[in-house]
C-alpha cells in the first residue's frame, strides 16, 4: 500500500515521534511510506530510515493561510507524478490539505485526532474529519461525537503506542552515567523527574512548588531520624519558551541547586533511568501522553496530574499510577513523598504501569490496527 502523511512539521515532540515511527513501521512491514512536513529535526531520521520526505509549506497553525494553500497546490503537484492509495493526516491544517487533495484526487484520508479541538465555527462548519477518524482516547472518541458530530461508526479508537520492549530493555550503564555526569548529578539521592515541553499549560511552575515542599518534608524525616539520606534532585526534561522563567522560578524558591534542565534530549531512555519517581504533567487540552507510555514502559513509578482530558486515560483504565487534582502543589508533593517512602507501593505500580505499556500500547499492535483503517478505506474506495 502506498501511504502519504501529512503533518505541520517534524520538530521533536510527541505528535512528530510517532508520525515518523508509525511511518518507519509501515515501511518495515513493505507499504511505500512518504511524509510531507514544513520540515524540522526529525527530516533527517526519515531520511536515515530511508523514508520519502516531502517538504512543502505546512508549517503553521493558521488553517486559512495563504501557505495552507500554496502546500495544498505543492503536493496536488506531486501527486499527479506519483499517485498513493491513502492520505493520513495529523493535524488541523494537515487535514484542510488532505481534504482539498481528496476532493482534487478521490483518494481517501484519515485524520488522527491526537487532542481536543476548540468549538471554532470554521471546524464545526468544514469540519474534514476524513473517510475514517483515529481518536488516541476514549474521551477524544467522545469529543468528537459530541462537539462535532462525527459518527461513531467512523470513529476508531487507537491509542498512541510504544516500542515497549525497548523501553522495557536497561539503558546503557555508559549513557546513564554519561548524562548524569553532564547534568552534575553525582550524589545518590532520589531523583525525581518529568518529560514536559516548557508551556505555560502543562503546569511545571506547579511541579517546582510540589518539588520544594518534597524537599522539606523529606528534610524533616531525614531530622527525625538523624539519617544521613542525600538530597533529592528534580530532573526536568523538554525545552520551551517558559524554561527561563521556570528557572528564576526555581531560584526564587531557593531550590535551584537540586533541580537540573537537561532540554530536549532525542531519546529519553537514560533520563527515564535516573528517576525514581515519574511526574505526568499533561497540558490543559492534551489527548494522549507519549512521555507517560515512556515511563510506564520503563518501569517508572508514576504521579500524574489529572488535567487534559485523555492524556491521563491510561493510568485512570490500569490504576497503574497515583493521580492528583491540578493547581494543588501540596498533593503532587504528599503523592512524590508517599512514592519516595513507599518501596512496596512504588514498586507494584511501576509493574503494573510496564506491563500495561507491555499488553496495551505496544507500537506493533497499533500499527496493525492502524493498517487496517487504512484496508477499510481503501477497500470503501474499490467499493
Amino acid at each position: 500500500m502506498r501511504v502519504l502523511h501529512i503533518t505541520s512539521h517534524l520538530n521533536v515532540g510527541g505528535i512528530t515521534t510517532y508520525v515518523v515511527s508509525l511511518a518507519e513501521a509501515l515501511a518495515r512491514r513493505g507499504h511505500q511510506v512518504v511524509v510531507a512536513s514544513g520540515g524540522g529535526a526529525l527530516a533527517s531520521r526519515c531520511a536515515r530510515d530511508g523514508l520519502t520526505h516531502w517538504e512543502a509549506p505546512l508549517a503553521t497553525s493558521a488553517e486559512f493561510s495563504p501557505q495552507v494553500w500554496r502546500a495544498a497546490r505543492q503536493l496536488d503537484g506531486l501527486l499527479a507524478r506519483q499517485t498513493v492509495d491513502v492520505i493520513h493526516a495529523h493535524t488541523r491544517v494537515a487535514q484542510v490539505v488532505a481534504h482539498g487533495l481528496w476532493r482534487r484526487h478521490g483518494i481517501p484520508y484519515v485524520t488522527t485526532w491526537h487532542g481536543f479541538y476548540r468549538r471554532r465555527l470554521s471546524r464545526r462548519w468544514w469540519p474534514c474529519t476524513g473517510t475514517r477518524t483515529i481518536a488516541i482516547s476514549r474521551p477524544v472518541a467522545d469529543h468528537l461525537q459530541a462537539v462535532f458530530r462525527v459518527p461513531e461508526s467512523r470513529i476508531h479508537l487507537i491509542p498512541h503506542g510504544i516500542d515497549a520492549a525497548r523501553f522495557a530493555a536497561p539503558a546503557g550503564a555508559a549513557e546513564v552515567q554519561a548524562l548524569r555526569a553532564r547534568l552534575n548529578l553525582d550524589h545518590a539521592g532520589p531523583i525525581i523527574g518529568t518529560v514536559a515541553r516548557l508551556v505555560p499549560s502543562k503546569g511545571v511552575d506547579h511541579l517546582l512548588e510540589a518539588f520544594r515542599r518534597v524537599v522539606s518534608s523529606l528534610d524533616s524525616a531525614r531530622d527525625s531520624l538523624r539519617s544521613q539520606t542525600p538530597d533529592a534532585s528534580l530532573l526536568i526534561v523538554g525545552d520551551g519558551p517558559q524554561r527561563a522563567r521556570l528557572e528564576r522560578v526555581a531560584s526564587q524558591l531557593g531550590i535551584q541547586r537540586a533541580v537540573r534542565f537537561a532540554g530536549t534530549l532525542p531519546d529519553t531512555r537514560a533520563a527515564l533511568a535516573l528517576m525514581d519517581c515519574f511526574v505526568f504533567m499533561p497540558a490543559t487540552e492534551e489527548g494522549f501522553g507519549l512521555s507517560l507510555l515512556e515511563a510506564m514502559a520503563s518501569r517508572r513509578p508514576i504521579v500524574a496530574v489529572r488535567r487534559g482530558g485523555g492524556s491521563t486515560w491510561a493510568l485512570e483504565e490500569s490504576q497503574a499510577g497515583l493521580l492528583v487534582e491540578p493547581d494543588d502543589p501540596q498533593a503532587l508533593a504528599d503523592a512524590i513523598v508517599r512514592i519516595m517512602q513507599d518501596g512496596a507501593l512504588a514498586g507494584q505500580l511501576a509493574a503494573c504501569a510496564q506491563e500495561t505499556a507491555r499488553t496495551r500500547y505496544d507500537f506493533e499492535r497499533v500499527v496493525t490496527q492502524v493498517e487496517q483503517v487504512y484496508q477499510a478505506c481503501v477497500g470503501q474506495r474499490h467499493g
